[in-house]
Order: structure tokens, then C-alpha cells, then sequence
């Protein structure tokens, strides 16, 4: 391992770029135009506070990506006195035709942009709001397994030509009686199959499990009013109301209601130049989740919401029931930011 230290003088403001990986980090400290510290360290919080430690924590200025790595570390620098900037990593310029990427041009990269004061940062939550979101994000995870052994489920019995009477949609359990009566005449292979069905059951039971936990976070005192207002609009359930609540924080972090659409990817891009003017599909960036949630709400909306109702049929009849749904899914956002920041239940009368 290669070091450079130099020593800064103590009024100066320090920058420390970190470039975090599972095992090792990269780490780059300057002051100004000046390198200061250049070295891999061992991926922990202790090597990195031997190093910054030789200066004073008020001086001391922390980034790093946004990523697998959460925001203990973000947490720690805090703890120390420092401060730490959280970078989203779609923010990070990247040099047009440098095919060149190093963990440790990484660091050099985030302790310059710290230099020149050019920082995106990402909004970081508190530690009680990030274990809220392992609550609503484990039920995703349910999920995306109860739909993968499915997949493995119908894979097999279309292998051995086999068909189930089954409705479209959730399996109900009349289906899944059904494919435990089926006989394949082969002991083990009969084994086997009955137990991808036990994880199929042991899955849905995780999922009532952990909505039982939801409702008993909805009902709390940090979310319990909240729940109130938003599942007020239609469309909006106590699940779709606690994603929301859960992935966007504090509500009053937007200065505007384009911002939360922005957050969520709900803008459409736009490809243009001179006098020419394209605007295309919306952005999809930041939360997926969510706007999928948004999404299976509007189609409830729309069957209740005079006004929801129109704006769909207006867009459809020019760009497409896959357009419209998005833009009601939109304006059905807004309103949740509108009642979320009035403190008030939904009234079709006054509705943003």
C-alpha cells in the first residue's frame, strides 16, 4: 500500500473522498488543490477514523456514493463531529470517451467535487424512519419470491404436460388444493414437488405476517394521522399510503409538487434543441416501487374519481391508455403531497 501525506494547515477545510467497497476502501483527502492522504484502507469506519483523525472533526468533510453500503457510515461521521454528504451515484459526471475507471480515480473524483463545491447529496433519512422502510420493503421482498416460486411451479407442470383449472391473478385456494392432489407416480419427484408447494404456503403466510406488521406501524403515532388523510383519496389504501409515507420522509423537502414527481420518475423526458421540441417517455428514475404502487392505485382512482376518471379518458383517446395512467398516477401524487402538507382528509370539491 502507497501513501501520500501532506500535512494541511489547520484552518483549512479538509474534503475526503471514499470510495466504498465490501473489503476495502479507497480513500483520497484533500485540502483545496492540495492531496493530502492517498490509500486503500480496510472497509470499516476504524481505519478511516485514524486517517481523519488527524484533523479537527469541524474541519472535516465526508463523501461518498449512495449504495449497498446504506448510511452507517453517514451515521458515524455525525457521531464523530464530521460532516458527510451522501452522493447519488446517476449524479457523478462522467468524462466524455474515458473508458478508464479505478476505485481510486473514484475517491480523487468525490474529494473534487467536495473541493469545488459542486455536491449533489441525497436525502438521508434517520434511523427510525430507515427501519419503518425495512418493514414495507421486506413485504416487497415476500413478494417477488411468493411470484418466482409460481413461475417455478407453472415452469413444471408445463413440462409434464400438465394443466390446473386456474382463474388469472392470485391463486385462490381451491387452486392450490388442486396441485396438491396431483400424483406424478414417482415417490421422490412427488416429494420434491410438495415441497416448492410448502414454500409457496410458508410465503404467503411470511406476507399476512408482515401485513399484520404494516397495519401495526399505520397505526402508530408517527403515521397514524397521516394514514388518514391520504387513504382518503381514492385508490389509496393503508398499503399504498405507508409506501408513501415510508420512501418520501418528509414531505416538506420539495419545494414543489414537480420535485416529488421528479423523486418518483414520474416527468417525461425531453430531447430538445433550437426550436424543436421532443418530449418522450417519463424519466423512470428514483422509485420504481412507488410508481407502480402509484399506477395500481390510479386504476382504482379512476373508478371512483369523476375527475381522475376524465382526465384518463382525455388522454387515452389521443396517446394511449398506457400514457393516461401515468398522468393520472401523477396528478393522484400531487394530491397526496397537497393533503399531506394542508393536514387534511381528500374533498372532491377542493381537490388539487
Amino acid at each position: 500500500m502507497r501513501s501520500n501525506v501532506v500535512m494541511g494547515s489547520e484552518s483549512r477545510s479538509i474534503f475526503v473522498g471514499v470510495d466504498v467497497h465490501l473489503s476495502s476502501w479507497h480513500v483520497t483527502v484533500r485540502s483545496g488543490e492540495e492531496i493530502l492522504f492517498r490509500a486503500s484502507l480496510g472497509g470499516s469506519w476504524v481505519e478511516l477514523k485514524k486517517v481523519i483523525s488527524r484533523w479537527r472533526p469541524e474541519q472535516v468533510v465526508i463523501l461518498y456514493e449512495a449504495g449497498f453500503s446504506g448510511f452507517w457510515l453517514y451515521d458515524e461521521v455525525v457521531k464523530w463531529g464530521g460532516a458527510c454528504i451522501v452522493v447519488p451515484p446517476s449524479r457523478i459526471p462522467v468524462e466524455s470517451g474515458n473508458r478508464i475507471k479505478t476505485d481510486r480515480r473514484d475517491s480523487v473524483k468525490l474529494a473534487d467535487m467536495a473541493a469545488r463545491g459542486s455536491v449533489p447529496k441525497v436525502w438521508v433519512p434517520t434511523l427510525s424512519q430507515r427501519y419503518d422502510r425495512e418493514v414495507l420493503r421486506e413485504r416487497r421482498r415476500l413478494i417477488r419470491q411468493v411470484r418466482q416460486v409460481q413461475c417455478q411451479i407453472k415452469a413444471l407442470l408445463h413440462c409434464y404436460g400438465l394443466k390446473v383449472a386456474c382463474r388469472p391473478g392470485r391463486w385462490s385456494e381451491v387452486f392450490v388444493s388442486r396441485l396438491w392432489q396431483l400424483r406424478f407416480g414417482h415417490r421422490l419427484m412427488q416429494e420434491s414437488f410438495g415441497r416448492l408447494l410448502e414454500r409457496y404456503q410458508f410465503l404467503r403466510q411470511q406476507i399476512v405476517a408482515q401485513d399484520k406488521l404494516i397495519r401495526d406501524l399505520a397505526c402508530g403515532e408517527e403515521y397514524g394521522e397521516k394514514v388518514k388523510w391520504l387513504t382518503s383519496l381514492p385508490g389509496v389504501g393503508v398499503l399504498t399510503a405507508m409506501e408513501l409515507l415510508v420512501e418520501l420522509g418528509d414531505i416538506t423537502r420539495f419545494d414543489r409538487a414537480e420535485h416529488v414527481a421528479a423523486y418518483i420518475g414520474l416527468t417525461p423526458s425531453e430531447y430538445s434543441t433550437g426550436a424543436q421540441v421532443r418530449r418522450g417517455h417519463i424519466s423512470r428514475c428514483g422509485k420504481a416501487a412507488l410508481r407502480s404502487r402509484l399506477v395500481e392505485a390510479s386504476w382504482v382512482a379512476i373508478r371512483f374519481d369523476r375527475q381522475l376518471a376524465e382526465v384518463y379518458h382525455r388522454i387515452r383517446a389521443r396517446q394511449g391508455g398506457k400514457r393516461a395512467i401515468v398522468a393520472v398516477a401523477r396528478r393522484l401524487l400531487l394530491r397526496v403531497r397537497r393533503l399531506w402538507l394542508d393536514g387534511r382528509c381528500y374533498q372532491p370539491a377542493t381537490a388539487a
